[in-house]
């Protein structure tokens, strides 16, 4: 399973149950690396992708459940006990630090190698980043 996430540079994910940013350009990515596949996420994340509804599964249990691969998007669950299932990690950091409550909690640097970085402008960031991790062997 290949996952989308979204962090800043301190790895914040969420500030009092809710997103830090958003920017279309993030969402427009996703779907072209995600190609003609679908994308599983959870109602609370499909809000971002309204426009494209077709593509878009909705689960809320989505790591509890035996979801092995395809694609998912996710901005509110710890991943840390899921990450043996995951195969690559697509993070998208907005490069700025915003207020965070709720962080990513896998080690990117201890864990997981980086495969490719692809920068670009958003609408409402100038860069951002995305990196794709793999899981070290």
């Amino acid at each position: 399973m290949d996952v989308f996430i979204c962090v800043d540079d301190n790895n914040g994910m969420l500030f009092n149950g809710r997103r830090q940013s958003r920017d279309e350009a993030v969402v427009k990515d996703i779907l072209e690396f995600a190609g003609n596949d679908n994308i599983w996420m959870s109602s609370y994340s499909s809000k971002l992708f309204l426009a494209n509804p077709d593509r878009i599964l909705i689960e809320d249990n989505l790591l509890k459940d035996t979801l092995k691969y395809g694609y998912c998007f996710l901005e509110n669950v710890p991943l840390k006990s899921y990450q043996d299932r995951i195969d690559n990690l697509i993070v998208y950091s907005w490069n700025r630090a915003y207020p965070a409550d709720t962080y990513l909690d896998v080690d990117l640097i201890t864990d997981w190698e980086t495969i490719d970085t692809k920068e670009f402008g958003g609408k409402s960031h100038e860069k951002i980043t995305r990196k794709i991790y793999r899981r070290k062997m």
